[in-house]
């Protein structure tokens, strides 16, 4: 989407190049109002569904796998799941996604860059195309890709992990082990104190770096997990 996005705001200031209201700063402006209401609804409208998707799916194999330990473990539990599963749903796709609407929010933030720093220039519309044509390539805009792919595998472990305490207290769990998954560059301290170490399922541990208490995947790019404790499960 990113790139049709950019696609699509290139082709506007194009065809305000080629006409003569260019020569005003408002017009461009008026474009940029619209191009960010359109773009910003798109990326609102696909994100809920992909998430809400996707949230579905996790809750299905976090399920299953839940069965799978309890099996493993000798033990029978029945789940009891309460009425507000949609809620639940609900504030999982809302959380998440607020982090796929800052990918049009950051590129547009930088299209508004280029456009001040055009006007300055006493409206240089060929300056404001060739750079935003820049904008995405690795040169001007390095991080759009990485960019997307961190917030992609953020939020997969955030659904993740919230479905899987959502499925341990419905099997009657209270209290879950940490267990620190190291980043892919480095670790937070905190959360590497914090493994092996027991918790309240509604509460999280608390971390001194942010000075709240942490669930799993909770901070940013956090890929910890936990394991549920059951009464009498070793």
């Amino acid at each position: 989407m990113l790139k049709e996005m950019h696609k699509d705001v290139l082709s506007q200031v194009q065809v305000l190049q080629s006409e003569v209201v260019h020569d005003s700063p408002f017009s461009i402006i008026e474009t940029l109002s619209s191009l960010r209401k359109k773009w910003y609804k798109i990326f609102e409208t696909k994100a809920k569904a992909f998430v809400r998707w996707l949230a579905e799916r996790i809750g299905f194999h976090t399920k299953t796998q839940m069965e799978k330990d309890l099996k493993k473990a000798g033990m029978t539990i029945e789940p009891n799941y309460s009425s507000d599963d949609k809620k639940i749903i609900a504030m999982m796709v809302e959380a998440n996604v607020k982090l796929i609407k800052s990918i049009p929010q950051k590129y547009l933030r930088e299209v508004q860059k280029i456009i001040n720093k055009a006007w300055l220039r006493g409206g240089d519309m060929q300056y404001i195309v060739e750079h935003i044509k820049d904008l995405i390539n690795k040169k001007a805009y390095p991080n759009a890709d990485r960019r997307a792919y961190l917030i992609a595998k953020d939020q997969l472990n955030k659904l993740t992990q919230q479905w899987a305490i959502y499925e341990a207290k419905s099997y009657g769990a209270t209290k879950g082990e940490w267990i620190h998954v190291p980043g892919e560059f480095s670790s937070r301290i905190t959360h590497i104190h914090m493994n092996a170490q027991e918790f309240d399922l509604n509460v999280g541990l608390y971390d001194s770096d942010v000075k709240t208490y942490v669930l799993p995947a909770d901070l940013p790019y956090c890929a910890c997990q936990f394991r549920a404790l059951f009464p009498g499960m070793t």
